[in-house]
């Protein structure tokens, strides 16, 4: 939703009653359901194609006008911003960035970071003036079909309204999201597992079994309750002798500092008798001394209560469609089903452009051999005639093969550099227009299933 058109309605709608008469049932249908509108369609809620948010798609865009090789500082990339349309603030874009840059955040990442954009244990990346960033290779590997992007309705709005990833991004990194009435709460979701969904429902129309749960840089559990519709995120705990107690790794959403409060309260009670942090460069490490009777009469369930580490987590599948619409699922399979019924539609126009830039390809080819072997057996001249008559010359000539003949046609054959009107030339035209052919027999027989599994088994 547009700002602008946001204002503007608003405006209008006021000036329809006059300032003692604006009562709060239009306050509610008129600003607080067009600003509920906008948060939930131009800030909070992601795209259901892309996965990405308006911000992320800003950030994405100004790597690819701006950082699309070489190394930039977030700063500059978020900077510039407003230039293509964005009007949130380069804070909010920075911090975007940041995240899409950071390993521990992202399962898939399609930005690129060079220096701190933390870790699980300490999640702050450093200032954006310090860090830097530039366009992943992973963009290429799984954004398709740039030029099907739907253009956004506002003219101002560079970037597309969303891309077109050969699989629902929205999954593989998760995505969290409060707007005005509505919130989205997606759990990321192990590449692997939604390749392989693609694959089944585009082969067979179904998709058997639940998406993996994956968190990116966690080694614990994560288990699905069928029964309260709920994943429940474990960590990882060994007990040592008597007393001991090692903890290697937390739920999902715990930083360090988050968990030493856990452990502090457990102290603090007097519920354990100390704990030491070990925690380094290669992850968590807490080892926990407890005291003997207590070690005795914990069980495993309430020593995974006491220190935390099974974290439940309801999930909210909330996005935005292709068609601009709020989408709501009850499945995660139940998205890929849709995100593949339009990726099919896209490969179609895919197929359909592809056709049709090899059926010009080739009649240019053709266009371009005639003319070249004209030349050459002397039925068209050039020597004392004005252009005028050369291409009235080249029109007849070529109207003889049966080529479809365009005024253009005239003055890009006349560009051609003289040195290129060869047999050998002619030669090589003729092999090309032989793969043109092959190329065009080929897209001629390919469906939106092959163009997808294909798009898919490349990555």
């Amino acid at each position: 939703m547009d700002l602008t058109k946001f204002e503007s309605d608003n405006r209008d709608a006021k000036q329809e009653t006059s300032n003692d008469n604006y009562p709060i049932s239009m306050v509610a249908n008129n600003e607080w359901k067009s600003f509920a509108m906008y948060t939930v369609e131009a800030r909070a809620i992601p795209n259901m194609i892309d996965g990405l948010k308006p911000v992320h798609r800003f950030y994405l865009y100004s790597s690819i006008k701006n950082s699309k090789k070489e190394f930039k500082k977030v700063s500059a990339i978020s900077g510039i911003i407003s230039e293509y349309g964005y009007n949130h603030g380069e804070s909010s874009a920075a911090g975007a960035g940041q995240l899409m840059a950071a390993e521990w955040n992202n399962n898939i990442r399609l930005i690129e970071g060079r220096g701190s954009f933390g870790t699980r244990l300490i999640q702050e990346a450093g200032a954006p003036r310090y860090v830097y960033t530039r366009l992943h290779e992973n963009f290429n590997k799984y954004i398709k079909d740039i030029e099907l992007s739907p253009v956004h309705e506002d003219p101002e709005h560079e970037p597309p309204k969303f891309y077109l990833p050969t699989i629902p991004l929205v999954l593989t990194n998760g995505m969290k999201g409060i707007a005005t009435g509505f919130a989205t709460n997606i759990l990321p979701r192990d590449p692997e597992s939604i390749i392989e969904s693609c694959k089944e429902y585009v082969k067979t129309g179904k998709i058997a079994k639940r998406l993996k749960i994956k968190f990116p840089d966690f080694e614990g559990n994560v288990e699905y309750n069928s029964v309260e519709n709920k994943y429940y995120v474990m960590g990882i705990y060994q007990r040592k002798g008597k007393q001991g107690l090692s903890i290697t790794e937390v739920p999902y959403g715990f930083d360090r500092e988050s968990y030493v409060k856990v452990l502090n309260t457990l102290e603090d009670n007097g519920e354990i008798i100390s704990y030491e942090d070990l925690c380094d460069k290669n992850g968590f490490r807490f080892e926990v001394k407890l005291k003997t009777q207590t070690s005795a009469k914990w069980s495993d369930k309430k020593l995974m209560a006491k220190f935390k580490l099974e974290k439940p987590l309801t999930e909210n599948l909330t996005v935005i469609g292709p068609d601009g619409k709020l989408v709501e699922f009850d499945d995660a399979r139940d998205l890929v089903a849709s995100f593949c019924d339009y990726r099919l539609g896209i490969l179609q126009k895919r197929i359909d452009l592809r056709i049709s830039d090899c059926e010009e390809k080739l009649r240019w080819l053709n266009v371009k051999m005639n003319f070249i072997q004209a030349v050459l057996d002397e039925k068209i001249i050039f020597k004392n005639k004005k252009k005028a008559d050369v291409l009235k010359q080249i029109s007849g000539e070529l109207l003889q093969h049966n080529h479809e003949y365009f005024k253009e046609d005239g003055d890009r054959l006349l560009r051609i550099n003289i040195m290129s009107l060869t047999d050998e030339m002619v030669k090589d035209l003729a092999k090309e227009i032989k793969e043109s052919k092959k190329d065009l027999t080929f897209w001629k027989k390919t469906t939106p299933n092959d163009q997808f599994v294909s798009d898919i088994e490349s990555i």
